[in-house]
């Protein structure tokens, strides 16, 4: 986001489809199309097993999800060349990304077990877990963000492209 965006604030408004209904089978085909190549990419990053990423970015997405809504953590940490320290992480546990994925609790342990063993987490307190710092930031880890960048800006042009979606300026509620 540029700084000039920052001053003024997020644009409020929201994406509609075009034509409604009737554009929905070209935009869950492009949809289905999308999420099939971030799982592609997902395999490559944790070696084919979609519950250890499911684990993985559960720990990465709960460690700032509350932090991630303010400006100031935007503009220190917006750039995944900054490194989050594990203080400021929230760290979370097996049974809350149980919760959040509907992967089984010991299913979930077995994960974070295999994630700290390979150096993409590390235990903030005893069962509560954080992304390890510089995990982002290591070469194999940032390509396969950056595929998932290209990817979804490829499904986000290809349907303002194709006219499905447009802007409506105003209040989203």
């Amino acid at each position: 986001m540029s700084k000039s965006r920052r001053a003024t604030g997020p644009r409020k408004g929201h994406l509609e489809l075009v034509r409604g209904r009737d554009d929905a089978r070209l935009f869950i085909h492009l949809l289905m199309n999308f999420l099939h190549r971030c799982d592609q990419d997902r395999r490559g990053l944790y070696s084919g097993d979609l519950d250890l990423a499911a684990v993985g970015e559960t720990v990465g997405l709960a460690a700032i999800e509350a932090e991630s809504r303010k400006a100031d953590f935007r503009d220190k940490f917006g750039s995944f060349e900054a490194i989050i320290g594990v203080e400021g992480q929230r760290p979370v546990n097996a049974l809350t990304i149980s919760q959040a994925t509907g992967i089984p609790r010991e299913t979930v342990r077995r994960k974070l077990k295999l994630l700290l063993q390979r150096g993409v987490i590390v235990e903030k307190t005893r069962g509560a877990y954080v992304m390890k710092p510089g995990f982002i930031q290591q070469p194999h880890t940032r390509e396969m963000i950056d595929l998932g960048m290209r990817d979804t800006l490829q499904f986000m042009n290809d349907c303002v492209k194709l006219g499905l979606v447009r802007w409506v300026d105003g209040d989203t509620d």
